[in-house]
């Protein structure tokens, strides 16, 4: 039977061709998704599951921070996820689906807290791992690096060493600075860098007086305060207030202005509107010490010396918060066991805040404690949030505050001058937007007279009907700028009707799903056939031959079945050599301490191995099962090559007494240990070597 997808468009018609094809398109969607079901166990609303990065894929027992970079230069989004021993990196491959890159290790030991921040294209990672210090990473390095190296072990290219220990780090790009809060140093206060340099931090000042910081955000502020416009602000949450510091001259912090609030117990977090004049605070132990709704505190800062705490938001759940971020006027909350809330800012209007969506991972545990939502990154180029789950791992998750529905487009009929298509579909947008909404159309040329922009001003669904051509190989997309903030939405969504076209980065004719371009009859670099589990691979796709490489190369969910596994040998050493003696492991991808090569005839010194070069150390060091001129000891006897016969030496000979290859205790050229060298030695004990 044809698929309708192949089948002639003039028999099926447009209507047909495009309600098959939609058919096809939903069975491919689930396929692609596997036995995986994103939504099993969550709760969630106005936001939609787009990935999960499980904390084993991670190598750690738990998750804590989570900072992005997005490379201008490639176009690419990274993610770099805290955990308990190290921080782990992910390049986000089309459609928002992140890939493990490995790990940068902890500069010491574990801890559950870390903290990273981006600055001028580096990260900067501090920990309360004793001695741990701030980490520094280039971030650019992570380029070269292609899902075909699998993950790998990364390293700082430098390390600050004081203060050792920080339980914050804060980004202050716009300033060329990160500043340490909650650190060893400076009595838990901050601690300011200068990142002009950003491989030399240089510790330029920093304040104490005013006790401890847990975190902090600072800017150049642009708020209605006429005084302290231009000024470097710093607004710090600490012991159970809001303060407010000049850090303009960093060696001469200035105070500002200070603020309690209703019933405190641990001021948290603070983050400051992108108007900079309101501001919102979140105390960590309300909810555990005196119950109740989730609290945030909105804060009027229009006049900066005297901040005022003007409104209590209370959630309807009761979990603890802990980070919040804005967007414009979004307010995004990772509240712990309530997971990650999407809420709306209405300044100045009363009841400043309103919940509008959630994503909860843990639907059976909504109250006060620790477990859930650490933190998240708005990651706007994807059209997506990232979050951690301190016991489950990494989430991404797309917000549906403003959506397009019902796409169709009509069919191509190419040629020199291609006539141009039918695009119709619904825009709709929830509550929440600072209307008026500009909707703009991009990567499309409208035709003569045809208007590409539209105006919305409330909430609810728009149409959105034009006559235009597509960009090959372009993603066309709506965007939508209110008086607060940006999105983009990608017109080509997984239910919209049109002849596909897919990215074909790897060139083995089948599609990335995630990456529907358009096209209109033949265009290089896509295809039509949206299954290519792996589009970064040549070796994988529907079918393709599975081969022993640690590769899904038929796109079935399986990995190197019904292939001739390798053997791996031990190697305790490290020398590259294996033990062929010892119990061998079959795997098609590397193994830890195992190699392919066997033939080490002492596992336990990795000077000794085949090939390997002679060290007069009494040893068949290139274990040819002789111990040669060159490899005898010019002291027989002294195993431990201390100048002397001792003890310790008879204690190794003893140990070893009996070997028959690979020994470490012969007294001739012979490479065993036997009478003989025992009787030799016992001539020898007690002398020194001169």
């Amino acid at each position: 039977m044809t698929d309708p997808m192949f089948d002639s468009p003039s028999r099926l018609g447009f209507t047909g061709l495009l309600t098959a094809f939609g058919l096809w398109l939903s069975v491919l969607g689930m396929q692609a998704q596997g036995d995986v079901d994103l939504d099993e166990g969550v709760m969630s609303h106005n936001m939609e599951s787009v990935a999960f990065i499980p904390k084993a894929d991670m190598l750690t027992e738990k998750v804590n921070d989570i900072a992005s970079w997005y490379d201008e230069e490639e176009g690419i989004t990274y993610l770099l996820v805290g955990c308990e021993n190290g921080t782990a990196l992910f390049r986000m491959l089309p459609g928002a689906r992140p890939i493990f890159m490995g790990k940068l290790p902890s500069q010491t030991v574990a801890s559950l807290w870390r903290d990273i921040k981006v600055v001028h294209d580096h990260a900067y990672i501090v920990s309360e791992a004793p001695a741990h210090g701030m980490q520094v990473m280039d971030l650019e390095a992570l380029r070269a690096w292609s899902p075909l190296d699998g993950p790998v072990t990364w390293s700082p290219d430098t390390v600050v060493s004081s203060p050792s220990t920080a339980h914050n780090v804060v980004a202050f790009e716009a300033a060329s600075k990160v500043i340490q809060v909650g650190t060893s140093t400076m009595g838990g206060g901050a601690a300011i860098f200068d990142v002009s340099e950003p491989l030399s931090p240089s510790l330029i000042g920093g304040v104490s007086e005013y006790g401890g910081f847990h975190d902090a955000q600072a800017l150049i502020y642009n708020g209605p305060d006429a005084a302290h416009v231009g000024k470097e602000i710093l607004f710090a949450a600490g012991g159970e207030k809001l303060w407010i510091l000049d850090i303009t001259d960093a060696s001469d912090v200035e105070f500002i202005g200070v603020s309690t609030y209703t019933n405190p117990h641990f001021s948290h977090q603070v983050w400051v509107s992108d108007t900079h004049d309101h501001a919102f605070l979140g105390d960590e132990l309300d909810e555990t010490s005196a119950g109740g709704a989730t609290r945030t505190m909105v804060f009027d800062l229009t006049d900066l010396d005297h901040p005022q705490e003007v409104e209590i938001y209370e959630a309807e759940t009761t979990a603890s918060d802990h980070n919040q971020y804005t967007h414009g006027e979004w307010l995004f909350q990772s509240n712990y066991r309530a997971g990650l809330r999407m809420l709306s800012d209405a300044w100045p209007q009363s009841n400043v805040l309103t919940e509008r969506g959630f994503f909860d991972p843990l639907e059976e545990s909504s109250g006060p404690g620790f477990q859930g939502a650490w933190s998240h990154v708005l990651c706007e180029e994807e059209g997506v949030l990232a979050f951690t789950s301190i016991n489950e791992g990494l989430w991404v998750v797309r917000p549906q505050f403003a959506r397009l529905d019902n796409v169709a487009i009509s069919l191509c009929e190419p040629g020199t001058i291609p006539t141009p298509n039918v695009w119709s579909m619904t825009l709709k947008v929830e509550a929440g937007w600072a209307f008026p909404i500009d909707v703009h159309v991009e990567g499309v040329v409208m035709t003569t007279g045809q208007d590409n922009s539209w105006t919305v001003t409330e909430p609810g669904s728009t149409l959105l009907y034009f006559e235009a051509w597509g960009l090959a190989g372009v993603q066309p997309s709506v965007n939508l700028t209110s008086q607060r903030s940006t999105w983009s939405l990608n017109m080509l969504t997984p239910d919209a009707l049109w002849f596909a076209h897919y990215e074909d980065a790897d060139g083995d004719g089948f599609g990335n799903p995630n990456m529907p371009v358009w096209g209109c009859g033949d265009v290089p670099g896509t295809s039509t056939l949206p299954l290519d589990c792996q589009d970064w691979n040549a070796n994988t796709y529907p079918q393709a031959p599975e081969l022993c490489d640690g590769w899904n190369n038929d796109c079935d969910d399986e990995v190197d079945e019904g292939t001739a596994q390798l053997v791996w040998y031990a190697d305790a050493d490290g020398d590259g050599f294996g033990n062929p003696n010892a119990p061998v492991a079959l795997s098609c991808t590397p193994l830890t301490e195992r190699v392919l090569t066997p033939g080490d005839c002492n596992d336990s010194e990795a000077t000794m191995y085949p090939g390997a070069p002679a060290l007069e150390d009494g040893m068949d060091n290139n274990c040819d099962g002789v111990i040669a001129d060159l490899e005898l000891n010019p002291c027989p006897g002294d195993f431990d090559l201390d100048g002397n016969r001792t003890i310790n030496d008879m204690l190794q000979i003893l140990s070893n007494f009996g070997c028959e290859s690979g020994c470490s205790s012969s007294m001739d050229n012979q490479d065993t240990v036997d009478t003989a060298d025992l009787l030799l030695w016992l001539g020898v004990f007690g002398l020194n070597c001169d």
